[in-house]
């Protein structure tokens, strides 16, 4: 078993007016994506999951391997999206709960974006891999070994010079299975049975996942954008309803984590807060 070191948890920042996969023909190029720009590298990826607009990735690796795979693999998505604005972040996992959680929230992606689907039903991630008999996913669709492929035929379907390994097996619509380039055992492993990574998947740590790792930091965001995020941040840290509920220290606990989280300004941290506008500059004197 690999040791709970070196693991990250890395994703790009959603993009606002742009998806990246528009088809499937997207999607297919995105998920072999992922096995050409692991390919010369020494690492390993543990789950993914590939939305509409950002992509989440649970490696295993050195910062130089794992920074030039997502590098590589953002660059690849440029000829579908215009990725200027889908910032990259990697968070290094320091502990195997961590690693248990960030896991669950990876594959949580898909239904808590509202999509009616399973984690370990939705294609385009590697949430149908684990806990599952592997045969049973190429079933109804037929699938072939590279090594019997020409390597012009490799070239023009997964659009790189990379040489991959003569054992992974492509569907006939020219995906290639994930289970040849995800570690889905060692994932077995850490979670042990079936029923306790259901038990990771059922649990709301999504808002923990996304303050700590500072996934939805952008541009800007309107008031509108925040005010349920203020009401969910309200319960999740003071187990307040509203921020009008919220002491003063309370509320400038939370203008704290909007401004670190979010990048707010000052006006906007006070409309959301309901919070003096001067004492926030005197706190935050270098904003001013």
């Amino acid at each position: 078993m690999e040791q709970e070191k070196n693991f990250r948890h890395i994703c790009t920042a959603g993009l606002e007016k742009e998806i990246i996969f528009k088809t499937d023909t997207d999607y297919i190029f995105g998920m072999n994506s992922i096995a050409v720009c692991m390919a010369g590298r020494d690492m390993s990826m543990h789950a993914f999951c590939l939305m509409d607009n950002h992509v989440h990735f649970i490696v295993h690796g050195t910062d130089d391997d794992c920074g030039g795979f997502i590098k590589a693999y953002r660059k690849r998505l440029f000829t579908l999206a215009d990725m200027s604005s889908a910032d990259i972040c990697m968070k290094e996992i320091d502990d195997t709960e961590y690693l248990l959680k960030a896991i669950a929230y990876v594959l949580r992606n898909p239904p808590t974006a509202g999509l009616a689907v399973l984690p370990m039903h939705y294609r385009w991630s590697s949430g149908p891999l684990y806990f599952n008999d592997v045969n049973t996913l190429t079933v109804n669709r037929p699938v072939t070994d590279i090594a019997h492929m020409s390597k012009r035929r490799q070239q023009k379907l997964f659009r790189s010079r990379w040489q991959l390994p003569g054992h992974y097996t492509v569907t006939a619509d020219g995906l290639i299975c994930p289970e040849c380039y995800v570690n889905y055992r060692h994932v077995e492993e850490l979670f042990r049975t079936p029923v306790r990574m259901l038990y990771f998947l059922s649990r709301n740590d999504s808002m923990e996942m996304e303050l700590t790792s500072g996934i939805l930091r952008r541009a800007r965001y309107s008031d509108s954008e925040m005010a349920s995020t203020v009401t969910n941040l309200c319960s999740e840290i003071f187990s307040k309803s509203s921020s009008d509920m919220l002491s003063i220290d309370e509320k400038y606990q939370l203008a704290d984590i909007l401004r670190k989280q979010y990048g707010l300004g000052i006006k906007q941290l006070a409309r959301l807060t309901h919070t003096s506008v001067n004492l926030l500059r005197q706190v935050y004197r270098p904003d001013r």
